[in-house]
């Protein structure tokens, strides 16, 4: 198996590729959509103009209806409810009094006021049955119903009751202090929430008595009064008060706002999210610093698709010859005719839409690594070489320390990216990983080498990748940066990046990175020396030094530009690394 197997050459005519050109390892991706679609992406809260709600009171979710405990300015109580389908809302007849807590309780609803527990058909609100049973409290007590059980939130914690009788059982405390919403997610799981602990919850099992997670909602922790579970993997909130209204997607442990952008993989081991959508275009200009004969030149073009990238209606400079290579890597092939001294030329080389997402893949934690499988596909990202020496003893030592004994993938690569993007950002030499480990610092390439050595001496397939992560220049993109993407049987190539957010996750990437190519070695087959997109090819590179190349690759954003703040790893702190314009640079 070559290094580099150019698979197509195609001549572009005309500026258009007549070809059907598909990624790497082809897979579709469907946009997940939100199940109160009309409510979610409207993005704005209509609520009746004479009522109010109070912060600490949650609402309730029954059969597409949305229920909330009013009061108008005379202070009196009502309950209003948004039908979610239509954004209709209606006035529910309710004369028992303030309620102080309540919940969907099979095809019952519970209702909690100061003496009363009142159970409803879910229906029509028709009262089935009517207990005494008193409030501990003149504030708003959460209750949920749990296998022929009723719980009611506490201090800091649980009151359990028999739901037929209502007689009391042995409390359950509560792992979380302060806690003032529980939140029913399943038969066994609740979320304890405290607005003192911001937008973080728990997930507790009432079975086990214990917190199972801990989960981070990406919104005004406010808010989060207003949450609801739709099912066990997507949550609502609808709040007057801070004027949220939005789902979010729980998946792999992380939630994800149900938005416009947001993607999952057709198979569901994968969402992107956060879509940056530009225009692309490439730009050559080669000026003859005395006379040369007709020159010909390479130009690393980005790869079409990938999980975190696509590129649509492109067009090709013409006449060139395409170049595509069997893990998707593009090349132009362009011919000048021959220049005089101090003639320049300024050639459009490529234009394309492009856009890049967030990234995130959910890895199965019982997938072991299979030699002796990878070894026949992928031989070359596992060949030994000098800059990462599988078997130098500093190397092996280290990956005997990380991995031990382990087998399961996951569990090695993130061990591998929890030391990886542990070593200290510094701009380095490209030397071997060997060496990196020893000193404990290096730039990209090092950290790259680093992780490279460590997995394919076990048994994992890895390989460099040519990229651009976003800097503070907005309008220009260029080669500065590489990571490392590792293959895992059943997902295909993954990326390990240790250097931008969140940096010590495998197979996640939020740097929304534009990926140039892939390779098993450092060195592109088409580039005779350096880091670099364009080169002279070797029957014109004694040509060099006789002429200038200055390649610009240009950036139109297209729609909103999203601005955000990430937090710098602590080993970097003092390096330069910038944060504006996109995201993030590490240089």
């Amino acid at each position: 198996m070559k290094q580099w197997a150019l698979v197509s050459f195609i001549l572009v005519v005309n500026g258009l590729l007549f070809a059907t050109e598909k990624g790497e390892f082809p897979s579709s991706w469907k946009e997940v959509q939100p199940i109160y679609g009309s409510i979610s992406q409207t993005q704005s809260i209509v609520f009746p103009e004479s009522e109010s709600v109070e912060l600490f009171e949650s609402v309730l979710l029954i059969k597409n209806n949305l229920y909330f405990q009013t009061k108008n300015k005379e202070k009196e109580i009502s309950i209003f409810y948004l039908h979610l389908p239509t954004g209709e809302w209606k006035k529910k007849n309710w004369d028992k009094g303030k309620i102080f807590g309540w919940t969907e309780c099979g095809e019952s609803l519970l209702i909690q006021t100061k003496q009363k527990l009142y159970e409803l058909d879910a229906e029509n609100w028709n009262v089935k049955k009517e207990s005494t049973f008193s409030s501990k409290s003149s504030n708003w007590k959460d209750i949920v119903c749990i296998e022929k059980q009723l719980y009611r939130l506490g201090k800091d914690q649980l009151e359990v009751y028999d739901l037929e009788t209502l007689e009391p059982k042995p409390e359950i405390s509560l792992p979380m202090k302060s806690v003032q919403r529980i939140v029913k997610r399943n038969e066994n799981e609740i979320l304890l929430y405290s607005s003192f602990s911001g937008n973080n919850t728990q997930l507790f099992s009432i079975k086990d008595k214990t917190t199972i997670k801990d989960w981070k909602f990406p919104t005004n922790h406010r808010a989060l009064f207003k949450l609801v579970s739709i099912s066990p993997d997507r949550y609502f909130i609808y709040d007057p008060i801070t004027k949220i209204v939005g789902e979010w997607l729980l998946f792999d442990d992380h939630l994800f706002p149900v938005s416009e952008g947001l993607e999952m993989r057709a198979d569901e081991k994968a969402v992107r999210f956060s879509p940056l959508h530009s225009k692309l275009e490439y730009q050559l200009e080669v000026t003859a610093k005395s006379e040369i004969p007709e020159t010909s030149y390479h130009v690393v073009i980005p790869k079409k698709e990938t999980y975190a990238q696509t590129l649509r209606e492109e067009t090709f400079h013409s006449p060139s010859l395409f170049g595509l290579d069997e893990t998707g890597n593009r090349t132009l092939t362009l011919t000048l005719p021959a220049m005089k001294e101090g003639e320049s030329k300024v050639l459009n080389v490529y234009k394309g839409n492009l856009t890049r997402y967030k990234i995130h893949w959910k890895l199965d934690p019982n997938l072991t690594v299979n030699r002796e499988d990878v070894t026949s596909k992928y031989p070359n990202e596992l060949r030994d070489d000098w800059f990462v020496k599988l078997e130098d003893p500093i190397v092996v030592e280290k990956r005997n320390e990380l991995f031990q004994d382990k087998t399961s993938v996951k569990e090695i690569l993130l061990e591998t990216a929890k030391y990886v993007s542990s070593i200290p950002y510094k701009s380095g030499k490209f030397e071997s990983a060997p060496y990196v480990i020893q000193k404990n610092n290096g730039g990209c390439t090092e950290h790259s080498y680093v992780t490279m050595s460590l997995l394919r001496g076990i048994g994992i397939p890895s390989r460099l990748v040519w990229n651009y992560l976003p800097t503070e220049s907005s309008d220009v993109m260029s080669l500065n940066h590489k990571y490392v993407e590792v293959w895992v049987d059943g997902y295909g190539w993954i990326p390990m990046e240790p250097l931008a957010p969140p940096r010590s996750k495998p197979g996640v990437s939020y740097a929304r990175h534009l990926v140039f190519a892939v390779m098993s070695t450092p060195k592109h087959p088409k580039i005779l020396a350096g880091d670099r997109l364009v080169q002279l090819s070797k029957e014109s590179f004694p040509q060099s030094k006789k002429l200038q190349m200055k390649l610009s690759i240009l950036k139109q954003d297209v729609g909103e530009k999203e601005e955000e703040s990430l937090e710098l790893q602590p080993s970097q702190k003092g390096n330069r690394v910038i944060f504006s314009g996109e995201d993030l640079v590490v240089p």
